[in-house]
Parts: C-alpha cells; structure tokens; sequence
C-alpha cells in the first residue's frame, strides 16, 4: 500500500479522486457510486501511477525554469533594444513633436 505509507496513500487517493469528480473515467469496474471509494480501490490495486519527489529535485526543477525565465527576459531585452537601435534620429525627434 504505497510503501506502507498510510499519509502517501490518502494524498493519492485524494488527488485521484478530485480526478473522478472533474470527469475521468474510473480504471476500475466497481459496484461503488462515491469517487473516493472508487479511487480508493484503485490506489489499492496499483492503477495510479505516482511518484515520491525529493528535495533535492525540486529545488533542480525549480532552478531549471528559473533560468529558462532568465533567458527569455534576456532574449526580451534584447529584442526591445534592438528595436530602440532602429529608430532614426530623426523618427526620434518626430515622435518627441
């Protein structure tokens, strides 16, 4: 039972079935009506896949989309200087009148 992690298999229960309740479809034939009691006998059976997360990988992850966000602000600025380097001084006097 996921690692027999009691905590691990109700944060998988309920996410799987917040899942049920937005409309996917059960992994499972049972008699059951209610989502949770459905989703339960799914972790139970090995349906769901899921995965423990370190920290050591969330703060990769995290440093990961920080320099992709760094590099498009760099490719931004970039860009919008490129476009002030193409005014004219003479458009530039314009757009001041």
């Amino acid at each position: 039972m996921l690692n027999d992690s009691f905590y691990l298999f109700v944060e998988v229960a309920a996410q799987r079935t917040m899942q049920l309740m937005r409309g996917a479809k059960p992994k499972l034939d049972v008699r059951a009506h209610k989502y949770s009691t459905i989703a339960c006998a799914e972790v139970r059976g090995d349906l769901i896949p899921w995965e423990t997360v370190t920290d050591e990988q969330i703060v990769a992850e995290l440093a990961e989309k920080q320099a992709v966000v760094e590099e498009e602000l760099q490719a931004e600025i970039a860009q919008a200087d490129l476009a002030r380097a193409e005014v004219t001084p003479a458009a530039a006097k314009a757009e001041k009148e």
